[in-house]
């Protein structure tokens, strides 16, 4: 494949971009303790109200597993930089899944630990656990195995959890109720200066590559007419530099937001 001048400049700033991010990587792995909350913190007082489904446990994941995705993402992109220079690969669609793992993970930490009222933050730690409890027994149905719990008895757990939280009973069904991605990624793209209407652009367009979309295929990669055969054009698909840095850009901006969140709401302000 040859590349352009402007291909090339792209290619560059997404290995710029990967760059940046590597210390991500050292920060969620298990020696450094990052993921700790110091008492008296913000989310101290959140894990201790939704205990024992803590809001930084599900929030640091959330972030370990973005890192995950990115990390894998640069394993597929460039190799280790030899004789200075570095190999670099473009795949049309797989990478595009890294980042949808990445990016969507980042939004849902922002997503957790974005709102100022602590009520807000454990009910949406608890929604998400209340959409793990449904996930989680429909596999068990699947493999013929009973869950060690009965599902009714872990909903009544996170019910009262809720309630004792500061949220009315009658709201309680409701307040459990899982959030859609779509609206993660959105509320999570509000906050940072992409806005809402990008984050929901870059989620679905990494989303559509993984299910092998044709429109998201169409869309966001570049293609060439080759053939006409009837009313079909047969096109030749290749990745597009500009299309991954403009995904892998975004992905990190939500990554350092996560991260940033995470640190002011496990920190002790006296």
């Amino acid at each position: 494949m040859t590349i352009t001048t402007e291909e090339d400049h792209h290619l560059r700033r997404i290995l710029t971009l990967l760059d940046s991010a590597r210390p991500y990587e050292h920060l969620t792995q298990s020696h450094s303790k990052q993921w700790e909350v110091q008492p008296g913190s913000a989310l101290a007082g959140d894990d201790a109200k939704t205990d024992p489904y803590q809001v930084s446990h599900n929030a640091w994941m959330a972030l370990t597993v973005a890192v995950d995705h990115l990390h894998c993402f640069r394993a597929t992109f460039a190799n280790e930089p030899q004789n200075n220079s570095v190999s670099i690969t473009l795949h049309t669609h797989g990478q595009y899944s890294l980042l949808r793992g990445a990016f969507e993970n980042s939004a849902r930490a922002v997503w957790l630990l974005a709102p100022a009222q602590r009520l807000l933050r454990v009910q949406r730690r608890l929604s998400m656990q209340a959409g793990e409890i449904k996930h989680s027994d429909h596999l068990t149905a699947l493999l013929q195995q009973q869950p060690k719990r009965p599902p009714d008895v872990r909903l009544q757990q996170l019910t009262d959890l809720v309630v004792k939280a500061g949220t009315d009973r009658a709201d309680a069904k409701k307040a459990l109720r899982s959030t859609p991605y779509s609206e993660i990624v959105r509320e999570a793209g509000a906050l940072l200066p992409m806005g809402a209407d990008e984050a929901e652009v870059v989620w679905s367009s990494c989303s559509s590559l993984a299910h092998g979309d044709t429109y998201g295929t169409l869309s966001v990669l570049d293609h060439t007419i080759v053939d006409t055969q009837g009313r079909v054009n047969l096109a030749q698909i290749t990745g597009s530099p500009k299309t991954l840095f403009w995904a892998a850009d975004r992905t990190v901006a939500m990554l350092q937001r996560g991260f940033e969140l995470f640190r002011k709401r496990a920190a002790c302000h006296h």
